[in-house]
């Protein structure tokens, strides 16, 4: 076994933080082991922030390269993947702001499953569940997509969003609040 392939074996097994720690001390092998973990996350969370597949891709390209400057001054003030997804969805509200763009919406199972094989894109006799998301004030859509659709804690997420936790829970039950409304509205 070479001496880079025992250190992509022990890279895999290594937790975020190592590999953080040992990127700063100049090992790129860590870095890439860290990006490789965490692009799907980054992909899936993009896609649903910005609503293109494609600007997603790119914009997990641009969250790995600002990382990579980043992580050198990381100071563990958050977990690597904290930060990480933080500067993803900087990253796609720049994005959102300087875009004017709107396409069609996509089917949530597609957004958050690449792999998903549905084709209906509507709830029965009901709105699309994405296009309901997307009519909910920017950070009550935020708290649903990480919160519901990533299955992240309050801290995490409040963290993410730079934000206390008691904020996350009260726009979390706002949104779910006024998805209730629509989906009852929608269903008359």
């Amino acid at each position: 076994m070479t001496n880079r392939a025992a250190a992509t074996l022990r890279h895999d097994e290594a937790s975020d933080d190592v590999l953080v720690r040992a990127f700063q001390a100049g090992d790129s092998v860590a870095f890439a082991t860290f990006a490789a973990r965490h692009s799907a996350r980054l992909f899936r969370l993009a896609s649903v922030w910005l609503h293109d597949r494609s600007a997603a891709a790119d914009v997990v390209q641009e969250t790995l390269a600002r990382s990579y400057r980043g992580l050198e001054r990381f100071r563990f003030r958050a977990q690597p993947a904290t930060w990480l997804a933080r500067v993803c969805r900087n990253i796609c509200h720049e994005e959102n702001r300087h875009t004017t763009r709107h396409e069609t919406m996509h089917d949530l199972t597609t957004l958050i499953d690449a792999g998903s094989d549905t084709d209906d894109t509507t709830a029965p006799d009901g709105p699309s569940p994405l296009a309901m998301l997307d009519r909910l004030p920017g950070r009550q859509r935020d708290v649903v997509i990480l919160r519901i659709l990533e299955g992240l804690g309050v801290a995490e997420t409040a963290r993410i969003m730079g934000c206390r936790e008691g904020t996350v829970k009260a726009h979390l039950h706002k949104a779910l609040a006024n998805l209730r409304i629509e989906w009852r509205d929608d269903d008359h």
